[in-house]
Parts: C-alpha cells; sequence; structure tokens
C-alpha cells in the first residue's frame, strides 16, 4: 500500500466518524421529540427522564446518544488533518461535554425534576441539572469556538446564530423555571434551546466529515 493511499485511509476514517456522530446527534434529538409526543403533559425537557416517568428509558438513552455524538465528533476532530482549535483545541471542549451529557444520562432526576435546594429536591437533582446546564454550556463555548475559525463562512455564521439563540432562550427558559413562572412557555424555550444546540452537534459533525472528504480526494 502506497504512503498516498494510507493517507487517503487516515483521512477517511475522521470524516466516517464524524458522519456517525453527526447521526448519532440528530437521532438523539428525534427521540427527545418522541418523548415529548409520548407525554405532552411535560413541560421542561429533564422531567423526561426522570424516575419513575414511563418516557425515561428512551430519554435517557436520547442523553447518552448526545454524549456519543460529542465523543465521535471530538474523535474525528482530533484525528482530522485540519487544525480546529480557537483558544484551545475544539476537541477538548467536545470531549468534556459529552461527559457531561453522560453523567446526565446516568444520574436522572427525582421524580418532577424540582429546582435543586428546593423543598422535596434530592442530590441526584443538583447532580443532573449541573451536569446537563453544564454540557449545554459547553456546548455553547464549542459554537463561539467554531465560529472563531476561517473557514467555512456558513458553517460560522450558523455557529454564531445558534449560540445566540440557544444562549437567550435557555437562559429565559432557566429564569422562568427558578422563578417559577409560566411554566408552558418556559418548557418551550427549553425544548427550542435543546433541539438547536443537538442539531448543531449534528451539523458540526457533517461539516467536519465533508471538509476530511474534500482534503482526502
Amino acid at each position: 500500500m502506497s504512503a498516498a493511499t494510507a493517507g487517503g485511509g487516515r483521512l477517511r476514517r475522521p470524516a466516517l466518524v464524524a458522519t456517525a456522530g453527526a447521526i448519532a446527534a440528530f437521532a438523539s434529538a428525534g427521540l427527545i421529540w418522541l418523548c415529548r409526543s409520548w407525554d405532552p403533559s411535560v413541560h421542561y425537557v429533564s422531567q423526561l427522564g426522570a424516575t419513575g416517568m414511563s418516557t425515561a428509558p428512551v430519554f435517557n438513552l436520547a442523553l447518552l446518544l448526545l454524549a456519543v455524538a460529542t465523543v465521535l465528533v471530538d474523535r474525528a476532530v482530533v484525528g482530522s488533518a485540519r487544525p480546529y482549535r480557537a483558544g484551545w483545541p475544539v476537541a477538548a471542549t467536545l470531549v468534556a461535554c459529552g461527559l457531561c451529557f453522560a453523567l446526565a444520562s446516568v444520574v436522572t432526576c427525582s421524580p418532577g425534576c424540582p429546582v435543586p435546594f428546593t423543598p422535596g429536591a434530592l442530590p441526584q437533582d443538583l447532580v443532573h441539572i449541573t451536569s446537563a446546564v453544564t454540557g449545554f454550556v459547553l456546548a455553547i463555548i464549542a459554537m463561539a469556538q467554531v465560529a472563531a475559525l476561517r473557514r467555512r463562512p456558513w458553517m460560522r455564521a450558523a455557529s454564531v446564530a445558534t449560540l445566540v439563540v440557544v444562549g437567550a432562550t435557555s437562559f429565559t427558559g432557566a429564569m422562568i423555571s427558578l422563578f417559577r413562572g409560566d411554566t408552558v412557555l418556559g418548557g418551550n424555550l427549553e425544548f427550542t434551546a435543546a433541539t438547536l444546540a443537538i442539531a448543531w452537534f449534528g451539523v458540526f459533525g457533517l461539516q467536519v466529515a465533508s471538509d476530511e472528504r474534500i482534503s482526502a480526494s
């Protein structure tokens, strides 16, 4: 096997891994919306995975798929011939994000998913909410890093738009939940933020795969 062929093989592997990560991300979003249609009375995302909920097994699988997606895209970025670095490696942000979602999928919130440190809240609620929120904050940081990369103007624009919308909707939804406001509005905002963030992972994975195929051609 020639050196050129070997190099092409190395370049193709990140493309396949990134594509698998994108598929896992889109599947995660689909499963979350399947859970919501299954029980439309649930207002907030994490409630779908709470102890005793009929949607919990599928929802927690969706969170685990999201963790797998972020780690797969991370591995593709690490194996890429192109540098993905803005301040520090994008891969470091992605793997930390994936670990947070993996923890949130294993440590679910208690029935009703109460806000930590409120009456009825358990330690598992603090672990779950902290992990999930940290995961989405890291997702926003990853979007900012990709937006700072000097390539693919459309991906930079999409990352800026997504991080602004995700940041604004998730913060507003969290404030509504914290101050016990309109739960329907707060829940819709949270689902919107989660869907956009997960979709961004899928789109970024496809972009990494596309870049790697171009490099290999």
